[in-house]
């Protein structure tokens, strides 16, 4: 029984290794050649198995794809919580968390997103099972940016709509660095939203004490 019980986890482990490396390949090309230039050959001897082996796991472009921008949405957001714990216990400001946030969107991120988006307009397929993954990747991060405005006089759709406001902008000066590479002109920008936002948001010490009022109450 043990023997085909660790059998059975081999396998099982084999195929999620061949799962992963089918998504990280898939985003290595999408991130090379594009989503219209990459083709499921391309991806299976990126990922070093054949063919069949792909198919296997994934019917369709589409559906490797979707998996593969869902696992890049999930990475992005485990680091995004790790910036937004250092920002809760001051180590990190709210400033300096938009510029890692910059960072992170102006490169492969924003470029691969670049793909999928053009892609997913002409390609109902695609779009419809890229909508619930883009949908909980916005969700979690509600909640991540939501701590920041502990304590604020804004309302809940008022912290929201500063979040996508954020994003906007940032999504915008990535694409506009495909044809204008100027990064005074982006932290221009980028300071400028700063000095906006921190008339909203809270103080460090003040998120501080509001936390510290809400754990003495419970």
């Amino acid at each position: 029984m043990r023997v085909e019980q660790r059998q059975r986890r081999t396998q099982e482990e084999r195929s999620a290794e061949t799962r992963s490396g089918l998504v990280e390949a898939t985003l290595d090309c999408l991130h090379e050649r594009g989503y219209p230039r990459t083709t499921l050959a391309q991806i299976a001897e990126r990922a070093g198995v054949t063919r069949g082996a792909l198919n296997h796991h994934f019917p369709s472009k589409d559906a490797l794809v979707v998996q593969a921008i869902e696992h890049l949405l999930n990475s992005s957001i485990l680091g995004i919580r790790v910036l937004a714990a250092s920002v809760r216990d001051g180590s990190l400001s709210l400033p300096d968390f938009l510029d890692r946030l910059w960072a992170m969107f102006s490169g492969r991120l924003l470029l691969i997103t670049l793909e999928h988006i053009t892609e997913a307009r002409h390609n109902a397929v695609l779009r419809e099972g890229l909508i619930p993954v883009v949908r909980a990747f916005h969700s979690e991060l509600d909640r991540i940016w939501g701590d920041f405005f502990e304590g604020s006089h804004l309302d809940d759709r008022d912290v929201q709509t500063a979040l996508n406001a954020s994003l906007c902008l940032m999504r915008g000066m990535g694409m506009q660095q495909v044809l204008r590479d100027d990064p005074a002109y982006y932290q221009d920008l980028l300071n400028f939203w700063k000095s906006v936002l921190a008339k909203y948001a809270p103080a460090q010490e003040q998120r501080r004490r509001v936390r510290a009022g809400g754990s003495k109450e419970r």
